[in-house]
């Protein structure tokens, strides 16, 4: 009977490291790939355009279009509206055809460009000039769209979701008219709970555009302790973040103090209220800001436990130290 050789031959060994590495070295291309092909590849400018334009009015201007890319690439020029993402304010995605049909505030049909298509080599620029055409009968308020440049490698690898990136392009926000409606409505402001053990709070607030032109919700939060003393001041919005008109935005502000005593040793201790006041008008700023109030705990529950703890085992060792001493003394003999 010949022997049977329990373990693998060297050969088998060889074969599964090669596998490995190749499978290692696939995946690896094909993230490498697939980051290529999201990152920005063109640059613009501007960046953004912001008009206030008039019904039956004729703007024209130029962008500026330049390959940050390693190689000549032709790009396609597309006008396309753009909305908020839902909820997130100072974002926003291009519109597919079938949501364009139904936008009621997209300009995409009053912008009309020089080229439909460019071939731009490597850091070089080149000018596209595009004309605005206001409606006569447009009712007033704000109107976007976008002239974007998408390459042919772009539009064939991603499809619809090519038009989603509003950094391919200019975005484009345009009033019409002369007066504007700034208003809006605050949904919500709370902490996300209700009791914290250390100064560390996430506000979350919700406000609602009613008006016919974006918004820039800037503000403070307020904070008093129970001894209605100031213990910290918050900036609401640093970054800015703006809400198209007819849409929502949610905002998370973060106060994160890391001690229970103020640098004027004011207590960050037990019940804590916190004040929003949050302006967003442009052509009356302050004027019926949005107000609202909050309130929550700060308890170290574990600091407490451990000093209870403390004082017990203390007055536990005194008291027995306390009865040692009241015990007779024996007569000595």
């Amino acid at each position: 009977m010949k022997n049977q050789n329990l373990y693998p031959a060297p050969c088998f060994y060889k074969k599964t490291t090669l596998l490995a590495i190749f499978l290692i070295a696939f995946l690896f291309v094909f993230k490498t790939n697939t980051f290529a092909q999201s990152s920005l590849t063109i640059g613009t400018s501007p960046s953004s355009e912001k008009l206030q334009l008039q019904p039956g009015e004729t703007y024209e201007g130029e962008i500026v279009v330049w390959n940050l890319s390693d190689k000549t690439t032709t790009y396609q020029t597309y006008t396309r509206g753009f909305r908020q993402v839902e909820n997130q304010p100072g974002t926003a995605v291009m519109l597919r055809k079938a949501e364009e049909r139904k936008a009621l505030y997209s300009a995409t049909s009053w912008i009309t460009v020089s080229k439909t298509e460019i071939e731009l080599i490597p850091n070089k620029n080149e000018k596209i000039f595009y004309k605005i055409t206001v409606p006569e009968d447009i009712t007033k308020g704000e109107y976007t769209a976008i002239i974007a440049f998408i390459s042919d490698t772009q539009a064939k690898s991603l499809g619809t979701t090519a038009f989603t990136n509003l950094s391919s392009g200019t975005p484009f926000l345009i009033k019409i008219g002369d007066e504007f409606v700034e208003n809006a409505e605050l949904l919500k402001f709370a902490s996300d709970k209700n009791f914290y053990e250390f100064p560390t709070v996430t506000f979350e607030t919700r406000i609602k555009n009613l008006g016919d032109t974006h918004i820039s919700p800037v503000g403070e939060i307020l904070l008093t302790n129970i001894f209605n003393q100031e213990i910290g001041k918050l900036v609401f919005n640093a970054n800015g973040q703006s809400i198209l008109r007819d849409n929502t935005g949610n905002y998370e502000s973060v106060w994160d103090f890391g001690s229970f005593l103020t640098n004027d040793n004011k207590l960050i201790l037990g019940p804590i209220d916190a004040k929003l006041v949050v302006t967003y008008r442009n052509f009356q700023p302050g004027f019926a800001p949005l107000v609202a109030e909050t309130s929550f705990w700060i308890i170290p529950w574990k600091y407490i436990i451990i000093a209870l703890l403390i004082i017990i085992t203390i007055m536990i060792l005194l008291k027995m130290r306390k009865n040692r001493k009241e015990q007779p003394q024996p007569l000595p003999k």
